[in-house]
């Protein structure tokens, strides 16, 4: 197999791997967990949830900016490499395409990331009130049609966090 046939299928890799750096927010939804919180007991409460609105949640995205610039320069100086080899297989071809591909690599993976470290996901804001008739309001990542007015399940691993799991039956339109 040839140098050039490699190099369409890392170029593809690349591609994929740095489309997918972006944060979603999927690990702060209320019934998303941790590997600490499984297969644990966590005291639970009724609540009445009294309004539901959309929210907008901002998630970091430095520490995926960061993987993302990194697996770009370390992959890009990959395919760098091997067009280097392709053109002419001397040692200094190599190198300068590997140190290319990884400067080249390393900016694709910063694009790919976003501009900025900070993405913004869909969440809803949750006003609730406990059987003492206290009022709260939470926000998460989440949409509003996962929840519906009425009863729901309260979970709150730490005494400053609050999991509100979705309680709509028929969820969202697919």
């Amino acid at each position: 197999m040839s140098k050039k046939t490699i190099l369409l299928p890392i170029l593809c890799a690349v591609s994929l791997t740095l489309a997918g750096c972006a944060a979603d927010g999927q690990r702060y939804r209320a019934d998303t967990y941790s590997t600490s919180g499984v297969n644990r007991a966590q005291e639970v409460t009724t609540v009445e949830i009294l309004a539901i609105n959309p929210a907008k949640v901002a998630v970091d995205n430095s520490s995926a900016g960061s993987r993302a610039r990194t697996t770009g320069a370390i992959l890009g100086a990959i395919a760098g490499a091997l067009v280097g080899q392709a053109v002419d297989s001397n040692t200094h071809n190599t190198l300068v395409g590997a140190g290319t591909g990884a400067v080249v690599g390393g900016l694709a993976g910063d694009a790919a990331s976003g501009s900025g470290s900070t993405s913004y996901v869909d969440g809803v804001q949750l006003i609730y009130k406990t059987s003492a008739g206290r009022m709260f309001q939470s926000t998460q990542v989440g949409q509003p049609c996962e929840f519906k007015t009425g009863t729901a399940i309260l979970v709150a691993p730490t005494p400053a966090e609050t999991r509100i799991q979705p309680n709509n039956p028929y969820g969202c339109p697919k």
